[in-house]
């Protein structure tokens, strides 16, 4: 497999831990505080630690992209997903500061084969824009790291973030949206972390586009970009169809829009990332085609098949050896813009 494919993993993770990013980068009297500095939650996640990884340094990236022949990873937070949840604006500040410096000394560790994704505060929306620039402009930051779940629940696609989008646009860099399964609609009903996480992602993504989309946004900003990430594309033929629906039949509640909801998809303004052994990966492609769909790791969270990631793309037989070789590469170049 090595060799037959360029891959660049368009959704990996950093394990942006209280020690070994956040107490080093963090100012005081942020650093003295006690505890993780995000929200934690008393699931069993990693099953008594028998799934996911825990290895933190950037020779075991490298040497675990090497497994997979990954070139590239485009790498997210894990604990910092949940930035959103922060309600101490100046603390979500100054956390999205501080990360952004520790992944850009582990990306360069790493032989500049991980390249991050800049983590904002939109709590506080000139400061995230301020952060935006000093990411991209002198951290070499690929995107900037939308959380699909602001506190106390505001919608994205508002114009109070459009100096957020504004700013990417400028900068030409793409916005990726990532939930976390702390803002899950499951947390509340569900008794088993199975079902939380089941719904997050998806979830948080539905609702997520449709903000993104009947504001606006895109029509605002011609140039950008955005990504709706690790949801699999299973849930996106469904969900278009329903938006385009809704569009027909309720004109008026999305007065911005010059396209219906599917056509921003097919004029290529939004990625998804697909899970390997989605059985939905060639239905999405008759759909949308093969231009908007990137391949990703979630290395080395707990429901990464690492190892195997790329081998399960690659081994598909209901898949052209073309949209493999978008899917594994070609799309990642050109939504981050990799050069």
């Amino acid at each position: 497999m090595p060799g037959r494919y360029r891959i660049i993993d368009g959704d990996g993770h950093l394990l942006d831990g209280p020690e070994n990013c956040y107490r080093r980068h963090l100012p005081e009297p942020y650093r003295s505080r006690s505890g993780s500095f995000f929200l934690q939650f008393g699931w069993d996640i990693r099953m008594n630690a028998k799934l996911g990884k825990l290895d933190a340094n950037p020779e075991t990236y490298v040497r675990d992209m090497e497994a997979e022949a990954i070139e590239l990873m485009v790498a997210y937070p894990s604990p910092a997903l949940s930035i959103g949840l922060v309600r101490e604006f100046d603390l979500a500040v100054a956390l999205a500061r501080a990360y952004n410096d520790w992944a850009h000394e582990f990306g360069r560790a790493a032989g500049g084969r991980i390249k991050a994704a800049a983590v904002v505060a939109p709590q506080s929306v000139p400061e995230a824009v301020e952060e935006v620039r000093r990411a991209v402009t002198r951290l070499g930051a690929v995107a900037v790291m939308m959380p699909t779940y602001v506190s106390p629940g505001f919608d994205l696609g508002q114009p109070q973030f459009d100096p957020i989008y504004a700013a990417a646009e400028e900068l030409g860099v793409p916005v990726a949206f990532h939930a976390t399964a702390q803002v899950s609609q499951g947390m509340l009903r569900f008794h088993k972390y199975l079902g939380v996480h089941m719904v997050s992602h998806p979830f948080e993504q539905m609702i997520s586009i449709i903000s993104i989309i009947s504001n606006g946004v895109l029509d605002r900003f011609p140039k950008l970009r955005v990504a709706f990430l690790e949801a699999g594309i299973g849930w996106v033929p469904y969900w278009m169809e329903r938006f385009d629906e809704k569009f027909h039949k309720r004109r008026a509640d999305m007065p911005p829009l010059k396209l219906p909801p599917s056509e921003y998809i097919k004029a290529g303004r939004c990625f998804f990332t697909c899970e390997g052994e989605e059985s939905a990966l060639p239905f999405m492609i008759e759909q949308y085609g093969d231009d908007c769909i990137l391949y990703a790791s979630d290395y080395p969270h707990w429901d990464s098949d690492w190892p195997h990631t790329v081998k399960m793309v690659v081994d598909r037989k209901d898949v052209a050896e073309r949209s493999k070789e978008k899917i594994l590469c070609l799309n990642a170049l050109s939504f981050y813009n990799l050069k």
